[in-house]
């Protein structure tokens, strides 16, 4: 009698592919979804389907994702039994290249024929769409279990993880999170994403009780969420995206609905600046559904994306209304501006409405709300319980959206200038801002000022090895 075939080279052969195409499938999916770089071998399907060997759970979890199972039946099944309730995989002719960080999407026509003249070329980020909804659905359901997945069971591991280590874990967390305004930011995403991969490889090889579980797991959410911070202030979107994918997906695991919303909230961040804007309504939504009495300052950031959404769709009394309830909600605050929002101040808020005007394609009206950055970029804690300072990797960042503005009102001397004062909020400028100034100037080259900034970045110490 022949024998049965693999339920793997089922969905395999609905999509034709061959066991490398499937490898290269899940290892870029796997680093799409923040779970890191995986090997694309062929050999590696082969002892999954022939040799007994199953995946590991991340892998699992990216297949899953792949032919849309819940996380709860790979828990319940278990390998290969939950491959049974598989769906087809995206058709590969349709597969336009995770590994180069496709994006489009549903909504990638409405957000092209809305896009300002400020921003530059089609989305980069990995999981968009359609594949965003399924992991958005994923994410509310994962939340929604209770107690979170259990860990294997201590008893096999060699090395189990005590409340004490688990303590210890959260205190560097919140101590990486206090530099952020204090150090390179290059420095400070290497030893951030040392610790994140270190917390994430306690949390699969280590054994620990239910509460530890979900205590690694929250600071596996906590630093991913800090990587991907840094990452976007350095210019480098798409690794942003990803590390917020693998923070909302540690923090949905530990049943912690705030951090969850909090992680969506910053994913959507990444989807606005990419021109995506039902994405990031979509984000918003699920945020919200989680923390329906979210903090002030969630909720003011939670506002403000929505704002931008709207504005990138030239809903513009939609954006309005956005902003408007944010209208006392900083005064009325009580969380002092709750980790990790403590820079979500009356300055935060003006930047963002003026990125909404900008994504609405009216940078006149932009330039008036970035004020607090053209009348001067503070360097020093406020006294007195003032507006929050602003990172400088951020300030930055949003230097760099004033140079857009002017630049969209031809007034490239201006733009020069706030493109020099957002390279000199670092000693060694990142990569990522570097290119972005040179993008945005690209177009503007044979321009005296533009020659000179040319010289100056290329001049610029770059980040060490």
């Amino acid at each position: 009698m022949a024998r049965p075939r693999h339920p793997l080279t089922l969905l395999r052969a609905l999509t034709a592919d061959t066991q490398l195409s499937y490898a290269e499938l899940v290892a870029d999916t796997h680093e799409a979804l923040g779970f890191g770089k995986l090997q694309r071998r062929r050999e590696k399907v082969s002892r999954w389907e022939t040799q007994g060997i199953p995946p590991d759970r991340s892998t699992q979890l990216v297949i899953a994702h792949i032919h849309q199972v819940p996380e709860e039946e790979v828990q319940r099944l278990g390998w290969p039994h939950w491959l049974h309730l598989g769906k087809p995989a995206a058709p590969r002719a349709t597969r336009t290249g995770l590994r180069e960080e496709r994006g489009g999407g549903a909504g990638g026509a409405r957000a092209d024929a809305k896009r300002s003249d400020g921003y530059h070329g089609r989305s980069r980020l990995a999981v968009s769409g359609t594949a965003l909804v399924s992991f958005v659905r994923e994410t509310l359901a994962m939340v929604s279990m209770a107690p979170p997945p259990p860990p294997v069971p201590a008893c096999i591991h060699a090395h189990n993880v005590t409340p004490e280590t688990a303590a210890l874990l959260e205190e560097r967390a919140a101590s990486l999170y206090s530099l952020v305004s204090a150090i390179n930011p290059v420095a400070l995403h290497r030893v951030a994403r040392a610790e994140f991969e270190l917390a994430r490889t306690l949390v699969t090889d280590s054994g620990y009780d239910l509460v530890t579980g979900s205590r690694l797991l929250l600071v596996v959410a906590r630093l991913g969420h800090l990587c991907g911070v840094v990452s976007k202030g350095t210019g480098d979107d798409a690794r942003a995206a990803r590390y917020y994918l693998a923070a909302v997906r540690a923090a949905a695991r530990a049943g912690d609905s705030l951090m969850t919303a909090v992680c969506l909230a910053d994913l959507a961040w990444c989807h606005a600046d990419a021109g995506d804007p039902d994405d990031v309504l979509s984000l918003v939504r699920a945020a919200r559904s989680l923390a329906p009495e979210p903090p002030p300052s969630l909720a003011v950031v939670l506002h403000s994306r929505e704002a931008r959404a709207h504005a990138r769709c030239g809903e513009l009394i939609a954006s309005a209304r956005a902003l408007d309830r944010t209208t006392g909600l900083l005064a009325r605050s009580t969380d002092g501006g709750a980790a990790p929002y403590q820079n979500v101040g009356d300055a935060w808020l003006s930047i963002a409405t003026a990125r909404a005007w900008l994504d609405a394609g009216q940078p006149k009206r932009a330039l008036e709300h970035f004020a607090p950055l053209l009348s001067g970029v503070r360097r020093t804690p406020p006294r007195g319980g003032g507006d929050p300072e602003q990172p400088p990797l951020l300030v930055a960042r949003d230097l760099l959206s004033v140079a857009d503005a002017q630049l969209a009102l031809r007034d490239v001397d201006a733009a020069v200038d706030s493109a020099r004062r957002a390279v000199s909020q670092f000693d060694r400028v990142p990569t990522g801002i570097l290119g972005r100034c040179r993008r945005a100037f690209a177009s503007h080259a044979d321009t005296p000022a533009v020659r000179d900034l040319t010289d100056f970045l290329a001049e610029t110490p770059a980040p060490a090895a």
